[in-house]
């Protein structure tokens, strides 16, 4: 980013975010089987996963995606009503699809214990490592290749615990990242190859 009170580029990275790993923990533990493509990632790295508490998600999985579109359109544009309604106590948006909110209502303090789990690991790995901003440095790479400053533009980079290699689109330049792919260089080079096309 350029100074303040100047015309700036942002990319914002977004770790641990509640209610997308909450579902993605939902869909694991529920077994529900949503085929991988657009804004639906590969299956949710849970390990171990826990017992569903019904016998098949088959029935789950259209609220489920219906759900997950909801929660990346409000963090692509984030809208703090919808937010509210797709989430606790109440899960109120899930009210369409009644077996999948009871489903999250009844597993929801499992789902969140799992989370915060995970985000006290990776907020401490993440502490140890010393880890800069990645995302800086790859931005003054692109800058000093083109020998100017970057044209204004922002980006915004969700991590997500999946068994997927692929970065893929959400729109309004949001872009789902893997962890697994997220902590390697070929993040960086997909960023490269992304600024440049901004810059």
């Amino acid at each position: 980013m350029r100074s303040a009170g100047t015309a700036s580029w942002s990319i914002s990275v977004d770790q641990w975010d509640q209610l997308l790993e909450c579902a993605l923990w939902i869909r694991a533990a529920e077994r529900i089987e949503v085929p991988a493509g657009g804004p639906v990632t590969g299956p949710p790295d849970v390990d171990p996963a826990p017992e569903p508490s019904l016998p098949a998600g088959d029935g789950l999985a259209e609220g489920w995606l219906w759900w997950w579109r909801t929660l990346l359109t409000r963090t692509a544009t984030p809208d703090l009503a919808e937010l509210s309604r797709c989430g606790p106590p109440d899960f109120e948006g899930l009210a369409g699809h009644p077996a999948l909110r009871d489903v999250v209502s009844a597993r929801w303090g499992e789902a969140q214990s799992w989370y915060s789990a995970r985000k006290r690991a990776g907020v401490k790995a993440f502490l140890a490592a010393h880890s800069r901003a990645r995302e800086g440095m790859v931005v003054r790479a692109v800058e000093a290749e083109l020998g100017h400053d970057a044209e204004p533009f922002s980006v915004r980079i969700v991590v997500l615990p999946v068994h997927d290699e692929q970065i893929r689109s959400a729109g309004q330049a949001t872009f789902l990242v893997p962890e697994r792919v997220h902590a390697t260089s070929a993040y960086d080079d997909w960023l490269h190859a992304l600024v440049r096309a901004l810059a």
